[in-house]
């Protein structure tokens, strides 16, 4: 590959990598290019991108970032996965692939500047979505207001009972 093509070819990465907060390292030796293609547009469909990577060229690239912690992962037929608004979503559909493709391997990652273990990327799917913790903070939030909302409209309804009672017994001493 000539100079000015690998140069073109890590500028892309630096600018693809550098503002992403997290992705992982997998690797693919062995997975047949319909696998990979049907992988590839099964994640594309959830917004996250999967991109084969040179990897002396993503080593560089990396390096240039400034997460190093990548570059141990390159190991091998590499890809990157990246993408979508919620990394333990992306991180779920990593972890199930690695399990249902044997040779489909998790190597690795980078989660809000910190370098991933296999065994933090399981974790990390294990977690709740994005949106399922979000609706779970709104509701324990929610339950005291609605709590409370509940006590008054049961003081409310019982003072109205009361009060048409007192009616009730006035109509009938004055009637």
């Amino acid at each position: 590959m000539p100079n000015e093509l690998k140069e073109l070819t890590i500028k892309e990465l630096i600018s693809r990598y550098d503002d992403k907060s997290s992705y992982l390292v997998v690797g693919y030796r062995g997975i047949t290019a319909l696998q990979f293609n049907q992988l590839r547009n099964e994640l594309w469909q959830k917004k996250i991108l999967m991109e084969v990577v040179k990897n002396s060229l993503a080593a560089v690239a990396f390096k240039k970032i400034g997460k190093t912690e990548i570059v141990g992962l390159l190991n091998g037929p590499s890809a990157i996965i990246s993408g979508g608004d919620d990394p333990v979503l992306m991180a779920k559909e990593t972890v199930k692939y690695s399990e249902d493709l044997p040779f489909f391997t998790l190597q690795g990652g980078f989660f809000e500047g910190e370098a991933l273990s296999i065994d933090s990327i399981k974790s990390l799917a294990k977690l709740p979505s994005l949106p399922v913790l979000r609706s779970q903070i709104v509701l324990s939030i929610n339950a005291p207001i609605v709590g409370v909302a509940t006590a008054f409209n049961s003081i409310l309804r019982g003072l109205a009972t009361i009060l048409q009672e007192i009616k009730t017994q006035k109509e009938k001493s004055n009637g």
